[in-house]
Formats: structure tokens, C-alpha cells, sequence
């Protein structure tokens, strides 16, 4: 069911047009680049240069269903998830709510859903993350939303100091994304999703997820860290955002 606030969200953000901010002088380093972006500018989303076999995804993801769970069900209806990657398979929130006091304590594996997901797996341990917390399948049924909210850094222990190239941004794919299914982030427009996308979305920024269509949407969003290769990770965030800027520039 779509909530009045969802769609009051929606028919009030839809119509605004986001483009990247253009990239100060004085940067010129890919690391700059990327610390500039993700830490300093108000960038509303970012797609990454990436391309995957989207048919071999949307195979592998139908194992996913029989996994689902409900998902923040406290204030959503039809938001449901699993994880791939994780403290178990249906353990999808924060490591807070699950008993833990510390994050170094958190026993993030790959869960059993990982045999049927051989390509995406694969992926992921082919990605520039060193390491990851939750990866995780993200179902948004029809007819349904996602009520408008901030994912703001800082409301867990150890995020306080958030560095988003030491702490890692979750990186959103789009598997099965309907016709009529909608990312709205407040006063920047709709994240323009198409099949096969990865995007980098300023979740700090309140946002909401409205999907008219009558198929589900499926995504996957993957939480991980740089570590050892933060080098290959802003490599990956300068010629991405080289790229878009340039599209951009090219279509304004």
C-alpha cells in the first residue's frame, strides 16, 4: 500500500533536475576527486561506469524469493529484504539491533543464499572493497513505498567521524527496476533508474521509494569497506564521475 506521505513526497520532489556539482580547480588527483565528491560536495547520486550481464543477475536473484523478509515493517508495507553477505540470511537491519556492542564483533559472512549466486559473488569479491558488512537483495513489491527517510552517518557507534572513503558508501544495483517505480530525493529529482545501473545515492538526503507498477522492483545494495583497495575505489569514483560530468555537460 502507498502511504499518503509517500506520495505527497513524491508529487512534491519529482519535478526537480539534479546534475554533479562541477569539480573545484585546486582537484585534480583521483583520490581528491573522490574525497571532494563523496565527503565535501552535496552530490545527489553518482552512476557508476560499470556493466554487468543484468540477464545473469535477474536469474540468480530469483533465488532470493523464497529468503525474503520484511524490512523496517515498523513503518513500511512491502519492503522486504535478504542478505547474501551478512550476519545471516534474514538478519537484514543494522548489526545494532541484533546483540552486538562493537562492529569489530559483528560475524559478517557470506550466507547460504551465496551458493545459488555465483556470479554476483563473484562480483562483489572482484569489486574495489577489501571487505564488507551487509549485501543485501532489496524488494520493493507493487504498489508499494518506501517512506521518505535519511540513512544519515552518525547514528551508529563508530560513525561518528564519518569518512566515506575509510568507512565505505553502499553501492546500489538495479536487477528488476519496473516502469513506474521511483527513487525521489528531496529538492534533487528522481535517481533516473535503468536495469543494470549502479549508482551511489546521497542517502544523507531524505528519500523515498515509490513503485506504481504491478511487478516488484528488485535491487541490490552493497555496504562495504576499501581497505587495501581504496586506491582501485577512487580510481573507479574519478573516471565515474569524468564520465557522468561529461554526459552532463554534453546534454545541458
Amino acid at each position: 500500500m502507498i502511504s499518503f506521505e509517500s506520495l505527497d513526497f513524491y508529487n512534491s520532489n519529482k519535478e526537480y533536475k539534479s546534475s554533479l556539482p562541477k569539480l573545484p580547480e585546486n582537484i585534480v588527483s583521483d583520490f581528491e576527486i573522490a574525497d571532494w565528491l563523496l565527503n565535501k560536495s552535496n552530490f545527489s547520486w553518482l552512476e557508476l561506469d560499470i556493466e554487468i550481464d543484468i540477464d545473469s543477475w535477474k536469474y540468480e536473484a530469483a533465488y532470493a524469493h523464497k529468503y525474503l523478509v520484511p524490512h523496517r515493517e515498523e513503518n513500511n508495507n512491502g519492503w522486504n529484504s535478504c542478505c547474501i553477505h551478512g550476519i545471516d540470511v534474514d538478519k537484514t537491519g543494522a548489526w545494532t539491533k541484533y546483540g552486538f556492542n562493537n562492529e569489530i564483533d559483528v560475524p559478517y559472512r557470506w550466507t547460504e543464499i551465496s551458493q545459488f549466486t555465483p556470479m554476483i559473488k563473484s562480483f562483489w569479491e572482484n569489486f574495489p572493497y577489501e571487505s564488507y558488512r551487509r549485501i543485501r537483495f532489496m524488494e520493493l513489491e507493487s504498489n508499494s513505498a518506501i517512506v521518505p527517510h535519511s540513512d544519515m552517518p552518525g547514528k551508529l557507534p563508530g560513525e561518528e567521524n564519518f569518512d566515506a572513503l575509510g568507512f565505505g558508501v553502499p553501492i546500489n544495483v538495479a536487477i528488476s527496476h519496473p516502469p513506474d517505480c521511483y527513487m525521489t530525493l528531496q529538492g534533487l529529482g528522481c535517481v533516473p533508474w535503468k536495469e543494470g545501473k549502479f549508482f551511489i545515492v546521497n542517502i544523507r538526503n531524505y528519500h523515498s521509494v515509490i513503485n506504481f507498477n504491478n511487478n516488484s522492483r528488485i535491487h541490490l545494495i552493497a555496504h562495504g569497506i576499501p581497505g587495501q583497495r581504496l586506491n582501485d575505489f577512487v580510481k573507479l569514483i574519478a573516471k565515474s564521475y569524468k564520465k557522468s560530468y561529461e554526459t552532463q555537460y554534453k546534454n545541458s
